[in-house]
């Protein structure tokens, strides 16, 4: 936070950003975002080229994933393990290391940063680690500083320490019961507990807690371009408890707004006496490359641990109103397009289609020309079903092929999206499958498909539902019949929900 804050007043004139999109991930995000479009000179090095941060970027700098480049890794039990590229550098794309150093050399220091190889740079990383230590430090991996390239290339895992004391590395710390001190005693610093420097108030009741979902990572960047990590949660939400929700006139699945002294945001109410009452939880991952007005980050005070540094990303009064709104649809494109300006939108990557989810608090009295100015209907033949005052759905058709999917609705929608989805692959027949179609079904015979539960498997809970209602039992038994809880394990939390709720309404 102190580095944005210097960038806001002018001290810190140049930043280099790697590897990180602070413009979603930092407390007060808007106010970063606001330093860095004034900053004279932002470079961003970046494995992704349409990111939050990237687009306030001066020059944009491309750079290997993990997947594409050499190096080693060093996870928290102090294991140090080799990175092996499996795939070729894209394009223009170059290594951290490397595009650092050929900046270093360009503005004069050559000399230092004269490395030809990653096992140049680990040497030296190691050398220093041993510098000046004589054991007053853990971390040593001096005894790795002689390491030539091919015994780099070949090094197997090692925990340090690695130094003359422990040559093939140390299991386990403090295992002869010395800490890392002249007299060997560990010492337990006396630290004074205080609450959240921000407490509810009548205006801001609320306590809001971000944090992750199992199908995304950091920004979504990279977990958001995949569609079969967003058919579980598709836009962002806001997790109450049922009674919160009532005294606020929510219901579930209502888009919402959360609002702080900092920022706000919109996102759909997730109902569940699984949050505690008077909190509210919100994923950190959207952004604006993926819906309006979602960066959750935006409503968190720059507020940091005295002593670590850490943001109080945990705990941050909010308001929590019902966004109220005329109409709610989903569009579905064989090609891509930008979403419409002055309304709710959330991007769910698709496969097939560019799929937005949408919602608007300005009546639409003539939805084709409202699909006319945002998405242009020219060259199609148009199905369509006026339901009164109700809703409205648009097919449109080119030789045969679906080109556009329109759906929309007074409240949220409830659509068979996998369905939907099938017709950009191959077209329904004439007649019956059409009209389905239209309606945002599945075809007559077809199962309905309905949210996702298993990604790796694409196992949904009608298909779950119907396994429990069959005999399957267990999470084992649903394994073995469906796969899901399998593979990553992630979904078995609800598999175990699914089964409990079925058993509670046996017993009912």
């Amino acid at each position: 936070m102190d580095l944005f804050r210097a960038v806001a007043d002018g001290t810190v004139k140049a930043v280099w950003i790697m590897g990180t999109n602070p413009v979603v991930s930092l407390p007060d995000a808007d106010r970063v975002r606001q330093a860095l479009k004034a900053c004279p000179l932002v470079v961003v090095s970046e494995v992704m080229a349409d990111t939050d941060t990237a687009a306030l970027a001066h020059i944009r700098l491309p750079a290997l994933a993990w997947g594409e480049k050499e190096g080693s890794v060093t996870n928290s039990e102090r294991c140090i393990s080799r990175q092996r590229a499996f795939l070729p550098p894209p394009g223009e794309a170059r290594a951290d290391w490397w595009i650092l150093s050929q900046v270093a050399q360009r503005m004069g220091y050559g000399e230092a940063f004269g490395y030809q190889h990653p096992a140049e740079i680990f040497s030296e990383h190691a050398a220093l680690s041993g510098f000046e230590n004589h054991g007053a430090r853990a971390f040593d991996i001096s005894g790795l500083a002689g390491l030539d390239r091919q015994a780099w290339r070949q090094m197997a895992p090692l925990q340090w320490p690695v130094n003359a004391q422990h040559p093939a590395g140390c299991r386990r710390l403090f295992s002869d019961g010395r800490f890392f001190h002249p007299d060997g005693k560990a010492r337990l610093l006396p630290i004074t507990p205080r609450l959240p420097q921000h407490a509810p108030t009548a205006r801001y009741p609320l306590v809001l807690n971000t944090g992750r979902i199992r199908d995304q990572w950091h920004t979504m960047t990279r977990t958001g371009k995949t569609a079969r990590l967003m058919r579980h949660i598709s836009e962002p939400f806001c997790a109450l408890h049922p009674q919160d929700a009532a005294a606020l006139g929510i219901a579930d699945g209502e888009l919402t707004r959360l609002a702080s002294r900092h920022g706000w945001m919109i996102a759909r109410a997730q109902l569940t006496a699984d949050q505690p009452r008077g909190s509210v939880f919100v994923p950190m991952h959207w952004n604006d490359r993926f819906t309006a007005q979602g960066r959750v980050d935006s409503l968190i005070p720059p507020v940091v641990d005295a002593l670590s540094g850490q943001p109080e990303s945990k705990h941050a009064p909010v308001r929590v109103d019902r966004w109220p709104v005329c109409w709610q649809a989903e569009i579905f494109l064989r090609d891509a397009a930008p979403p419409p300006p002055g309304v709710y939108w959330s991007r769910v990557t698709q496969r097939q289609a560019t799929h937005f989810i949408m919602a608007g608090q300005q009546p639409v009295t003539e939805w084709a020309a409202w699909l006319q100015q945002h998405f242009g209907l020219e060259g199609l033949t148009l199905q369509s079903a006026s339901l009164s005052q109700h809703g409205y759905h648009l097919i449109g058709w080119r030789q045969g092929a679906v080109q556009l999917a329109f759906y929309a609705r007074r409240q949220a929608l409830a659509l068979d999206r996998t369905a939907i989805l099938a017709a950009f692959e191959q077209a329904p027949s004439p007649g019956a499958a059409r009209l389905a179609l239209l309606a945002g079904r599945a075809a007559p015979g077809q199962l309905a498909q309905g949210r996702t539960v298993c990604s790796c498997f694409g196992i949904d809970e009608p298909q779950i539902l119907a396994a429990i209602g069959q005999g399957c039992g267990s999470t084992q038994a649903l394994g073995e019949a469906l796969q899901c809880g399998t593979n990553c394990g992630s979904c078995l939390p609800e598999l175990k929900k699914l089964l409990a709720q079925c058993a509670d309404r046996r017993v009912a």
